[in-house]
């Protein structure tokens, strides 16, 4: 794990106490809530909000309860992904979906974005909602086209899967640093790379997530093994693993894209294809691209109070395992 400030982690705790507030006085309302928030997430997107906002000239009430309404905004996020593709788990325990129903799921996804837009509204800077209010509608955009996507199959291309990740998962990533600078009152300048900072980031712990979809078959990391696979969803390690595969073994991955049971032999056939030399390559190749931009963008806020904390957590990034 990267290592953080007492104070950060302090923030950090601040933040799931504000979003376990005020919740609505319905037991059903209250019972699911509650068991969303008991599985605590890694919060990546709330600390790049705390980090960016760091500033002894604003109120930290004001940066704990930005930071709540990034991490309200991504459960969201989660809880209606979780309809979309069927999921069973989310964040080691069953999802929202398969412990009530699909419907309970998407109207709770529902009451959680109005959460964050109720908190939005008490912080009352319009140019904040204004970058939140596009972030979310981006992240559904990237939802819809990812659908479209799956009619593609093997016509997908580098650039269709670089555009989904960076609307479904860049895109909150460079609200989250953008807005915390905002909310900082940084130079527009630093405000611009922030944001430029948070879209690579954003991408790159992307990349990671579909290296660890894969990685899952031989390492206990708490995530199902194959989801986004058995979900029919090409990602980048097997958008790679098709280019460098010949026809048998294209033919082969194509045929267990999308199959919700798939036999042993046939995973350790679909791990070894992933670890092909030059799969690999490419796949490191491409995550080495973004982490580099995002260092790249760090550089030019040596000056600023989060530098080392937001270094910490970009080279934790790169090597996760969760």
């Amino acid at each position: 794990m990267y290592i953080l400030k007492k104070t950060t982690l302090a923030e950090l705790k601040r933040v799931q106490s504000t979003i376990k507030k005020e919740l609505a006085s319905e037991k059903i309302i209250q019972e699911i809530y509650e068991y969303i928030f008991s599985a605590e997430g890694k919060k990546t997107r709330a600390l790049l909000c705390l980090l960016s906002s760091k500033s002894s000239d604003i109120k930290p009430n004001n940066r704990i309860n930005l930071a709540s309404i990034i991490e309200l905004l991504h459960t969201a996020t989660l809880v209606h992904d979780d309809v979309v593709d069927e999921s069973e788990r989310r964040r080691g325990t069953r999802s929202v979906n398969q412990v009530w129903t699909n419907s309970y799921s998407v109207l709770m996804g529902d009451f959680i974005y109005s959460k964050a837009f109720i908190l939005m509204v008490k912080l009352g800077i319009p140019s904040i909602l204004d970058e939140l209010a596009k972030a979310t509608n981006d992240i559904a955009r990237g939802e819809i086209i990812q659908l479209e996507l799956f009619e593609k199959g093997q016509l997908i291309e580098l650039k269709d899967l670089l555009k989904v990740s960076y609307l479904k998962t860049g895109r909150l990533f460079e609200a989250s640093a953008k807005t915390g600078a905002m909310l900082a009152c940084r130079s527009d300048d630093e405000i611009k790379t922030f944001g430029l900072l948070g879209k690579a980031l954003g991408i790159a712990f992307q990349i990671q997530d579909d290296i660890l979809d894969y990685e899952a078959l031989k390492l206990d990391i708490g995530k199902p093994a194959l989801k986004d696979f058995k979900e029919g969803k090409i990602t980048f390690p097997l958008y790679f693993a098709i280019q460098q595969a010949n026809t048998k073994d294209k033919n082969f991955i194509m045929s267990q894209l999308g199959q919700s049971k798939i036999s042993k032999n046939n995973q350790n056939k679909i791990y070894k294809l992933i670890q092909n030399r030059k799969t690999q390559y490419e796949i490191n190749t491409l995550l080495d691209r973004y982490t580099k931009e995002t260092l790249k963008h760090l550089e030019k806020l040596k000056h600023h109070a989060c530098y080392n904390e937001m270094l910490e957590l970009i080279t934790f990034s790169k090597i996760r395992k969760i």
